[in-house]
């Protein structure tokens, strides 16, 4: 269950009856699910009120004997509240200082599968659970951070198109209803091959830093394998669509020495090269080769 709302502590003092008026605020959609409210006597360890009442959009809801000898008791409000806002008031007679506080807790989303295991680009994926919703605009799911749009959505079962910006590997896919997040459900996606566009130099010799343009590359450095001629580059930074890198030691001059980037296992397909040499000649722009 998640912590939806609560109310501030409610403090009495000795010899009157206070009464708290508050409301209990659901967005659209949010009456559909279970919803369970908590009252605290004595709540952070202070003193004890010793009279309740509670009205519930100005009907009795609850009182003291609710309690039955305990600090807290909880009812359930599951379709007696509407979305927008329900007036609560809270009557309450104790000592100088009594606290009582309520909280309003509603289930989080539960993804209990994902179809299939191993998602890749385009792939159409289902996801089953329970506390979803049959109106896929009050839903917001994500692989990797990355927003995905629904196909479809019931309340035990969501499909979405997979994104092609989720990025490879180990991703956490999240469930949100009304802004109420499910756990994060790890999900292995497949690498999609990286793309290169483009490389600011023609021609430059080893130790000297390059930059390669493209997509699809992984913005963890550690995650991209850069080969010149099949001589590994030490990568020095990376995002989405530039990798920085050194060009390898090796002989030189070389003409038209293959470029090759491998991205968690994927490696790019386009024939890319530069011209390993003492003279350093920038790209002005012409995508190569």
């Amino acid at each position: 269950m998640s912590l939806l709302q609560q109310s501030k502590p409610l403090v009495t003092r000795a010899g009157a009856w206070h009464t708290w008026n508050d409301h209990i605020h659901l967005k659209p959609g949010q009456e559909e699910l279970p919803l369970r409210i908590t009252f605290m006597n004595g709540a952070d360890g202070r003193p004890k009120a010793t009279d309740m009442k509670v009205l519930l959009d100005r009907k009795p809801l609850a009182d003291f004997k609710d309690f039955n000898g305990g600090s807290s008791f909880s009812l359930d409000l599951s379709g007696k509240l509407q979305p927008g806002n329900t007036s609560l008031a809270v009557q309450g007679f104790g000592p100088t200082g009594a606290w009582i506080r309520w909280q309003l807790h509603i289930p989080r989303p539960v993804i209990t599968s994902v179809e299939p295991s191993l998602l890749g680009v385009s792939d159409t994926v289902t996801v089953r659970g329970t506390n979803f919703s049959t109106r896929p605009e009050r839903l917001n799911v994500s692989v990797g951070g990355k927003h995905v749009k629904l196909i479809s959505s019931s309340k035990q079962e969501i499909k979405f198109k997979m994104p092609g910006n989720a990025g490879s590997g180990k991703r956490q896919l999240v469930v949100s209803f009304q802004s109420v997040p499910s756990a994060p459900f790890m999900v292995s996606v497949k690498a999609s091959a990286p793309h290169i566009s483009n490389i600011d130099m023609l021609s430059s010799p080893p130790q000297h830093p390059v930059t390669i343009f493209g997509s699809g590359f992984s913005p963890v450095a550690a995650e991209n394998v850069v080969t010149f001629g099949g001589h590994k580059a030490v990568v020095t930074a990376a995002t989405e669509s530039s990798i920085t890198c050194i060009i390898p030691e090796m002989h030189f001059p070389q003409w038209h020495v293959p470029i090759k980037v491998t991205t968690n296992g994927a490696a790019s397909k386009e024939d890319f090269s530069i011209n390993v040499d003492v003279r350093v000649i920038e790209n002005a722009g012409v995508p190569i080769p």
